[in-house]
């Protein structure tokens, strides 16, 4: 199941342990000082950030430019591939933190769980353990990394059209409390215990602007010309910004070259100095107190690394207490004596003369965080980069010469996992694939023991045992096959993992995994055939292979040309309009298909890859047609955001909710993250609406799902998020799904 929302409670001493403090001085020479000016961005996604003046600071005014993001963005969707939740969290975060190196930055992660789009703070704050929860954590950084400004994109603005996302909303909210309490003696003075961490006054604390120029206390410069590039300092931010592969931002890169100046108000001040009209920071004393972080120099580009080659681990995946061989070439070190320094998962100094071999033999703490698998052990730092930092200074001296990161990553002894996190268990015969990790150099047998258990009682219902033996791989896949009972009770079971590795390097310790098997019935017509056009997600292609379905997936010759009237029913995967080029070119084919007796369903696509006054995704130089329905229809931005919001069923005896499967009120219960999103804004009068449902306090929305007659054919257009519904196999989904696809063949039931 989905990771659970405790993950948010970390307490605050790991993460301060878990990030390396600065043992050393200040670097001097070669390296130059920072100025004595700490800024800090603060925003609610990777994304977010406000990634221009961020860079400006860095480059413009040699500025310590950190950047705190309050969550992995595992709420969103993924343009780039299948993955969702902590997968695509994990994703995230790699590609902030190349943003980061592209802006000069160091990044920080506050660790809240992103549970998809929220519309008020109250929300926000209850699902992340509270507004103290929030602010105490941000309070803790501003302590220990105590920048002069503050600054973010997002204000708490809770109603009407400029309505900011919750967690926008406690971004906002939590900044504004954060500015004071963070000198406050009183509040949480636990953090004071930790190193580095002492009471902190910020001195400013500024909203950025969208919209208008008016009434702005700031305008900051990003697009001026960076002298050493030639390039305006939004050039940074730009690149920075193809780096969020995952959400598609590519597309908005040169919008953001472009820019000449970010506007900012003014929120709190705690000095007496005047504002400057372009300089956040204008007439701020010198910060005399603040010393970054050794691993600031090495994340923000201030310092050399030694060259790839120059350092060589005997092995890359390391395991708490393990001992490793490291390797260097003397000629390829600046200096011959020096002090080599190693801080993290390997705390230890190294001290080398002219004639010391190039090996040593170096051994990981025992109380190592695990870094990986990174979807699981993301969440226990604040910082994601490398777990062990090196810095070498010239020996009897403070003079930094290169600092940088290990090749490594810390791995628990054994991990073990299914392939996916929920399953669809059958009576009789399954196969379960799984994955076994293997970190711990010394194992050579792996035991399996498999059990599954029925959740309305408890009661276990099999257990089994495997044992795999290695060839020197860490990673292993298998398939374990166990038989379940003929009458097996709908609902959900857990089934149980444990591994035990043999021999280990240390003491044995056994890997757990949990995972939700769910039992139901979906039926559909025996010669139904569907076609799909996929675009970046797997679940369709999942749902029809479960339900049993002659299905084909369509490629770009087949929308141009492939026989088309051989199917019954084609469903348009969500978002299918923006990466699908051919879907856009031969719509057309779709529709007089669809004329002539075929059933197309439509997942959701978004605003800009479908209303006409956007531009075409593929050809900026045009707009969108507009005519991808076959009667006017129009999408706006309005979404059901509570997984629990009421359904009402506008017409029940429609054969949607009647034939195959018949469709009771419990097919909306247990829904994950949202109802849906993106609904029609406006449309013609020949669709039906089908559904209505709504958030807490709000008007009913009856668009989510709407369906007309198109000459002997039918279109359906749905804005509820059936895709993660089905990667959980949820099954009132499926059941709705299979009558969805069903709806030329079915034969009507009684509900």
């Amino acid at each position: 199941m989905l990771r659970s929302l405790l993950l948010i409670a970390l307490a605050f001493a790991l993460l301060g342990c878990a990030q390396p403090g600065p043992a050393q001085p200040a670097p001097s020479e070669p390296l130059d000082e920072p100025a004595p000016l700490v800024v800090m961005n603060l925003a609610a996604h990777p994304d977010d950030e406000d990634g221009a003046t961020l860079t400006y600071y860095r480059h413009a005014k040699d500025a310590v430019a950190y950047s705190v993001i309050y969550t992995r963005g595992e709420g969103g969707q993924n343009e780039i591939g299948p993955e969702l939740y902590e997968e695509l969290g994990a994703i995230r975060t790699v590609e902030s933190e190349r943003a980061a190196r592209d802006l000069g930055t160091q990044l920080y992660f506050l660790n809240f769980y992103d549970f998809g789009y929220s519309k008020s703070a109250e929300e926000t704050f209850n699902r992340w353990g509270g507004r103290d929860e929030v602010t105490a954590r941000l309070v803790y950084l501003i302590r220990k990394l105590k920048p002069d400004v503050l600054f973010t994109n997002h204000d708490t603005v809770t109603v009407g059209p400029r309505r900011q996302h919750g967690h926008h909303q406690a971004v906002g909210i939590s900044a504004y409390d954060a500015f004071a309490l963070a000198a406050d003696s009183t509040y949480h003075p636990e953090h004071l215990a930790e190193p580095d961490v002492d009471l902190w006054q910020p001195k400013r604390l500024f909203l950025r602007l969208w919209r208008s120029r008016d009434g702005h206390d700031v305008a900051v410069p990003v697009g001026a010309i960076d002298p050493a590039t030639d390039e305006p300092y939004t050039a940074y931010a730009a690149e920075a910004l193809t780096e969020h592969a995952s959400q598609g931002m590519e597309m908005w890169a040169d919008r953001i070259r472009a820019i000449d100046e970010n506007h900012f108000v003014l929120l709190r001040s705690a000095t007496d100095a005047p504002l400057g009209p372009d300089d956040l920071a204008a007439n701020l004393p010198p910060n005399r107190t603040a010393e970054p972080p050794l691993t600031y120099y090495t994340d923000s580009g201030r310092i050399d690394r030694l060259p790839d080659d120059a350092l060589t681990l005997a092995d890359s995946l390391l395991i708490p207490g393990q001992a490793v061989r490291l390797r260097w070439d003397p000629d390829r070190l600046p200096a011959q004596r020096l002090r080599w320094t190693f801080q993290g998962a390997i705390d230890t100094t190294l001290y080398l003369s002219d004639t010391t071999p190039g090996l040593a033999t170096l051994t990981v703490r025992r109380d190592a965080t695990p870094t990986v698998p990174r979807a699981e052990y993301q969440y226990e730092r604040f910082r994601n980069r490398p777990p062990i930092h090196y810095a070498a200074y010239r020996a009897g001296t403070d003079s930094l010469l290169a600092a940088g990161y290990l090749p490594a990553q810390i791995a628990p002894p054994l991990h073990v996992q299914a392939a996916e996190p929920v399953v669809r268990l059958h009576p009789g015969a399954n196969r379960l694939p799984i994955e076994a990790r293997v970190f711990d150099p010394a194992a050579e047998t792996l035991t399996i023991n498999l059990a599954v258990s029925r959740d309305a009682d408890d009661s276990v219902l099999m257990q089994r045992q495997t044992t795999i033996s290695f060839t020197g791989d860490t990673l292993t896949r298998d398939t374990l096959t166990f038989t379940l009972p003929d009458s097996l009770a709908a609902g959900d079971y857990t089934i149980t993992l444990t591994g035990l590795a043999a021999p280990m390097t240390l003491r044995p310790e056994a890997a757990h995994a949990h995972l939700t098997g769910r039992v139901f019935e979906a039926d559909v017509p025996p010669d139904l055939r569907v076609g799909v056009v996929q675009s970046y997600d797997d679940a369709l292609d999942q749902a029809l292979t479960q339900l049993g379905v002659d299905h084909v997936m369509l490629d770009s010759l087949d929308l141009a040309q492939g026989p088309l009237d051989t199917l019954d029913t084609i469903v348009l995967d969500i978002r299918a309009y923006l990466v699908r080029p051919g879907l856009r070119a031969h719509n057309d084919r779709l529709l007089d298909w669809v004329e002539r007796g075929g059933h197309l369903v439509v997942n959701y696509q978004k605003t800009f890859e479908w209303n006409a006054e956007y531009d075409d995704p593929f050809d900026p130089s045009r707009k969108n047609p507009g005519t991808f329905a076959p009667y006017p229809l129009t999408l706006g931005r309005d979404r059901v955001t509570r997984e629990t919001a009421p359904i009402t069923v506008q017409r029940p005896d429609h054969p949607l909710f009647t034939t195959p499967n018949a469709i009771g009120p419990d097919a909306w219960d247990g829904w994950v993250q949202e109802r849906g999103l993106y609904f029609p804004e406006t449309y013609a009068d020949d669709y039906q609406e089908l559904l209505c449902t709504h958030d807490p306090g709000e008007e009913p929305l009856c668009s989510s799902t709407l369906i007309a007659d198109y000459g002997d054919g039918t279109y359906l257009y749905t804005a509820l998020v059936w895709y993660r519904q089905l990667k959980v196999f949820h099954p009132g989904a499926y059941a709705i799904f299979a009558n969805m696809v069903s709806l030329p063949l079915a034969a009507p039931t009684s509900p």
